[in-house]
């Protein structure tokens, strides 16, 4: 009889097993849950640590973006939005009321969609936005007019 305690280990054999990951989540995974906790913004402080000294802001903004189209349900809502937030649509034939139809939403809406964004962004102002304020002011007034 062997007693060997080592008997049914092989050495070799432990080395040239591979990982199995496939109970962790995916990327996606990971990024859907950490929108819907409300962490976005720490897990990419966590993922852009390693990278700040390598490409700088062009990196960053890159990734923001990319961030943005990943998470989103509708991409193209997502990059219409994008290009209204961003100004680019001011050059185009496209309104903020042409988007809003195209996606069967309201242009009020799809403003607010886009200011989210530009925000999350860090995108200035456009000289053709009002402020908030502005905007909540221009509300009541139309409001009272339509009221009486």
């Amino acid at each position: 009889m062997n007693t060997d305690p080592n008997r049914f280990f092989d050495p070799t054999a432990s080395m040239a097993t591979e990982p199995d990951f496939s109970q962790f989540d995916s990327p996606e995974a990971m990024y859907l849950d950490a929108k819907k906790w409300g962490c976005e913004e720490e897990l990419r402080a966590l993922l852009c640590q390693d990278h700040k000294e390598s490409h700088g802001d062009k990196l960053s903004i890159a990734r923001d973006i990319a961030y943005e189209f990943a998470g989103a349900k509708n991409r193209n809502l997502a990059v219409d939005v994008f290009i209204h937030a961003t100004g680019i649509a001011e050059f185009g034939a496209a309104s903020l009321r042409d988007y809003a139809r195209k996606h069967g939403c309201s242009h009020e809406w799809f403003r607010r969609e886009a200011e989210a964004m530009r925000k999350r962004l860090n995108l200035p102002r456009l000289p053709t936005q009002r402020s908030e304020k502005v905007r909540t002011e221009h509300r009541l007034v139309n409001r009272r007019n339509h009221a009486g």
